[in-house]
């Protein structure tokens, strides 16, 4: 099925018709995943040695890029686990979905890219391992995360937080995510860092793409065993350039309805009010420090530049 087409339409039903037909879509849309996956490895799994790419990305933080980048290569198709998008409209997100057992044991004899939020709980570390699957982990800056988080949910009638976000400015939709997710994106960031094997995965940030596209997916396709010469990976990435993916766009030319947003980091400091850097200081102060964000905690009392 067409899924952006489909999106494109819902995003004009009223939240609750978008989210029965979600539900509805995605079950169609795996059907079709699997069948075209299977093909996939009927036709080129001889040139392959790893058929199932994993990616694990905290959301809003680049991993629909990476994931058709992967996907470009010969054979391989993207594929969501049902069971994920069920757990997203239970709970309101996916980053805290645990893989069930033998997760991988139905996508034999296919060539899977396979990208979810899923956080790197000891549980879902000790599936990947005995599939014995190769993975790539993606993160952002949280304060950037927030704001497209924001813009994206608001403009995504069948997501669960779409109540929060729908009818609020910017300032208020970031307070909502900072009171909802901002600690279990934490988490999520440290879940990684702390259980991932470092001997089958890698961890990327955001930033470290856009700055460098064509070392990180040269990166990325090391790690999964595919062709990564200068040649491949400089087509790949100039295929799905920015502005190749939003119809024409050049980074930091914002459309605050699209999916691909901005494309830029640091974006936050365009939408943080004085009291936004207090709220969210309280809680990722030490992380962002952690996490080379931040060298100290002196951004929350910077001067803020702020949008209406």
């Amino acid at each position: 099925m067409n899924t952006n087409k489909f999106e494109s339409i819902a995003r004009k039903l009223p939240p609750s018709v978008a989210r029965f037909g979600k539900r509805f879509a995605v079950h169609l849309r795996a059907r079709d995943q699997l069948r075209a996956c299977r093909q996939g490895f009927a036709e080129y799994s001889d040139q392959y040695s790893q058929p199932i790419l994993f990616i694990a990305g905290l959301p809003k933080s680049g991993s629909t890029w990476v994931e058709k980048m992967v996907s470009s290569y010969d054979g391989y198709h993207e594929y969501l686990l049902p069971a994920v998008a069920k757990h997203e409209f239970q709970t309101g997100g996916s980053h805290d979905f645990e893989m069930p057992k033998g997760m991988f044991d139905k996508l034999t004899k296919m060539l899977v890219v396979t990208k979810m939020h899923s956080h790197g709980s000891p549980n879902n570390v000790e599936i990947l391992k005995e599939a014995k699957i190769n993975y790539v982990i993606l993160h952002r800056d949280l304060r950037d995360v927030a704001v497209s988080y924001h813009f994206y949910v608001r403009n995504t009638p069948w997501h669960p937080e779409h109540r929060f976000h729908a009818d609020v400015q910017v300032q208020e939709g970031l307070k909502i995510f900072c009171e909802r997710m901002l600690p279990q994106y934490v988490h999520w960031v440290r879940s990684w860092k702390k259980n991932a094997d470092p001997n089958h995965s890698v961890q990327i940030r955001y930033e470290e793409m856009l700055q460098n596209p064509v070392e990180s997916m040269t990166t990325i396709a090391k790690l999964f065993g595919l062709d990564h010469s200068k040649q491949k990976i400089g087509q790949i990435v100039e295929q799905h350039s920015f502005k190749k993916m939003s119809g024409g766009r050049t980074r930091g030319q914002g459309a605050d309805s699209q999916f691909a947003r901005k494309g830029i980091s640091g974006d936050w400091k365009n939408h943080f009010t004085p009291q936004l850097r207090e709220q969210y200081g309280e809680v990722i102060s030490e992380f962002l420090i952690e996490t080379s964000d931040e060298t100290n905690d002196a951004w929350v009392t910077e001067e803020s530049v702020t949008t209406p």
